[in-house]
């Protein structure tokens, strides 16, 4: 792993770290204050909903303006809205600030995604997005264990003020350490939306992701409730989630090195996420802490290597020019996937019960990715009636080219 790989790692870890310690307080913080799971679900849908706005514009900002002045607004964004959470009681309040929060995210993710696939090394692209996704998905797990020891020991407050102390850290890392240039495009805005419109890889990438990220939000949104009635605590839910994190972490850099190696994604960008709706659907049905934590291991693992594949079949279908705007639509599947897990299947939670809510969460994550096959098939089809170099040369997308 290279000095520039290894420094988007670092800034990855702290950045998500900080960010993610927002996510099992805000569900317990919300309902503190009065908030039904149907306004926990509108309290994260904002977030997630406002993430998945922001991603592609900013994305393709990032292809023009560089990455830098990207990756450090979202930052300064992500400080201003942890440190003011604490002061926020309605549904309504929370929904505006964890919005905004989500609109850091936004200018962050794609900048950082695009910068990997900028440093990656020839033939080492798989691997490239398996260290990274390693220390995101890691931040995943360490970051809401942090929240809740920080909320359990302390307050709500200390979480949402830890989170934006470490934010902070990222952002004064970014400010030291990234490069004042990066690349950027001077090509219209119209041209890269142009090259990747008419990719049905692309657009098979983005809705497999959404996918992914549609069970994700169920569990990571009404898991800590369903633990909570059970009468876990805010360690013992932080303890499910870091399992989770931990897991996903383990499988990453195994799976991009298998994608290297096979030159091939789609089987783990596809099974992965088809089993991750399976299990989301058992959730609800498993009894004890020790049934929850083995579900998150296998959640976590099957759930990383997917999202590896994902991201290195979106990498290499669509020129460097166009990279931005195309890990912004990618972003924006991911939170989109989140925002509307929690928002579709609160009300379902609160009229008809857990196991119903989890298990429309699962069915409609299944049919999502069945969707991305079938568009996958189809754009299979289509280039195999074309020369190699039609429509803009070779189109691999989830499936590597071989050297």
């Amino acid at each position: 792993m290279g000095m520039g790989l290894a420094f988007v790692c670092l800034l990855t870890f702290v950045h998500y770290t900080a960010a993610q310690m927002r996510g099992p307080i805000v569900p317990l913080y919300a309902t503190a204050h009065g908030a039904t799971a149907t306004g926990v679900g509108v309290i994260v849908a904002a977030h997630m909903v406002t993430a998945a706005a922001g991603s592609i514009p900013f994305g393709r900002a990032a292809d023009a303006w560089g990455r830098r002045p990207l990756l450090l607004g979202g930052m300064a964004v992500g400080v201003v809205a942890s440190a003011l959470l604490p002061w926020a009681e309605s549904v309504w309040a929370l929904a505006l600030l964890y919005g905004l929060a989500g609109s850091g995210i936004a200018a962050f993710s794609p900048s950082v995604l695009s910068l990997v696939g900028d440093v990656a090394a020839p033939g080492k692209i798989g691997r490239a997005f398996a260290w990274y996704s390693t220390a995101h998905y890691g931040a995943i797990g360490v970051g809401p264990f942090l929240g809740g020891l920080f909320a359990e020991r302390w307050s709500y407050h200390a979480g949402f003020l830890g989170s934006a102390l470490g934010i902070g850290l990222a952002l004064v890392l970014g400010v030291v350490m990234l490069p004042a240039t990066s690349i950027a495009s001077s090509s219209p805005l119209s041209a890269p939306w142009a090259t990747v419109k008419r990719n049905r890889i692309v657009w098979s990438g983005w809705i497999v992701a959404a996918s992914g990220l549609f069970v994700q939000g169920v569990v990571f949104t009404f898991l800590p409730l369903l633990a909570q009635e059970r009468g876990l605590g805010p360690f013992a839910i932080g303890s499910i989630f870091l399992a989770l994190g931990l897991a996903n972490t383990a499988a990453r850099v195994p799976a991009g090195w298998l994608i290297d190696r096979s030159k091939r994604a789609t089987p783990y960008a596809f099974g992965g996420i088809a089993i991750s709706c399976a299990l989301t659907v058992a959730v609800p049905h498993i009894p004890d802490f020790g049934g929850l934590l083995l579900l998150a291991l296998a959640f976590g693992a099957v759930s990383g290597g997917g999202f590896v594949a994902v991201s290195v079949g979106l990498t290499l279908a669509a020129p460097p020019a166009a990279r931005g705007i195309v890990m912004g639509g990618y972003s924006t599947a991911l939170y989109l996937g989140l925002g509307l897990g929690s928002l579709v299947t609160g009300p379902i939670v609160t009229h008809a019960g857990h196991a119903m809510g989890f298990a429309t969460g699962g069915a409609l994550g299944a049919m999502g990715t069945l969707v991305a096959l079938l568009c996958l098939r189809s754009s299979e089809q289509i280039l195999s009636r074309r020369s190699p170099g039609e429509d803009g040369g070779e189109h691999p997308g989830l499936h590597l080219p071989r050297r």
